[in-house]
């Protein structure tokens, strides 16, 4: 329907689709099957930045997130200033989101494609640089908002 280019995968997309589409680009991960899931590593100005790509064929949905990026702990007397940070944040981007698992204090940013119809070279690179520069740039922020 749209004309995107010809990069992309027609139809939902599984693990070795994924990793065609980073070979592509040329990046260096381990594949990690008995979860679905890829990982990728990237030095950035503020330290390194983990990615961790999730591909479920059956939901046609690809999930990449940032993790690691610091803890919060459910009973840190800055969480409540941490949420309003991250609504904030949610709000100015345009791509990905800011989450927090209140169980562990897990801070990641992530984002997730449907690939009903295929998902494209330049879009996941895309992506991943997006989340890889905003995750950077923003971590000393919030690292600085905890105290």
């Amino acid at each position: 329907m749209f004309g995107f280019g010809n990069d992309s995968a027609g139809g939902p997309v599984d693990l070795d689709q994924v990793q065609k589409l980073l070979n592509g680009l040329e990046l260096k991960y381990r594949v990690i099957p008995e979860k679905n899931a890829i990982t990728l590593s990237f030095e950035a100005d503020n330290g390194d930045v983990d990615l961790v790509i999730l591909v479920n064929k059956e939901a046609a949905v690809v999930y990449i997130a940032a993790v690691e990026m610091m803890k919060v702990p459910e009973d840190h007397p800055k969480v409540a200033d941490m949420m309003r940070k991250f609504m904030e944040l949610n709000w100015e981007l345009s791509l990905g989101k800011f989450e927090w698992d209140p169980k562990d204090g897990e801070v990641r940013m992530s984002y997730a494609f449907t690939t009903e119809d295929g998902l494209g070279q330049s879009a996941l690179g895309a992506a991943i640089a997006y989340l890889v520069k905003v995750a950077d740039k923003r971590r000393p922020e919030l690292k600085a908002l905890l105290g």
